[in-house]
This record gives C-alpha cells, sequence and structure tokens, in this order.
C-alpha cells in the first residue's frame, strides 16, 4: 500500500506541476502579446512621422 500512496503522491506532483507550468506560459504569453501591441502601436506611430517629415 505504501508503494500505491507513493505513485499516487508522485502522479499529483506532476499534475502540480503541468499546471503551473501551464499557468506560467499563458501569462507569458499574454505578457508577449501586450508587449507586441505596444511595438506595433509605436511602429505605426514612427511610421506615420517618417512620412509626413518627407513630405513635407
Amino acid at each position: 500500500m505504501n508503494s500505491r500512496a507513493q505513485v499516487s503522491i508522485e502522479y499529483l506532483l506532476t499534475v502540480m506541476f503541468a499546471v503551473l507550468l501551464v499557468i506560467a506560459v499563458t501569462i507569458i504569453a499574454f505578457n508577449i502579446s501586450s508587449v507586441a501591441d505596444k511595438a506595433q502601436l509605436q511602429i505605426v506611430k514612427n511610421r506615420d512621422g517618417a512620412i509626413s517629415s518627407l513630405m513635407g
């Protein structure tokens, strides 16, 4: 019975680690998405500024 309990605890720890890993990856993905959106806005702003300085 002791070996079954150990296997059960190891399985539980593995599942908990997998859940934590998924949460961490999700947080990182949201952060990357946020940074990409900010970068895209800055690129568009700089592009518009460059175009208007070339035109005028």
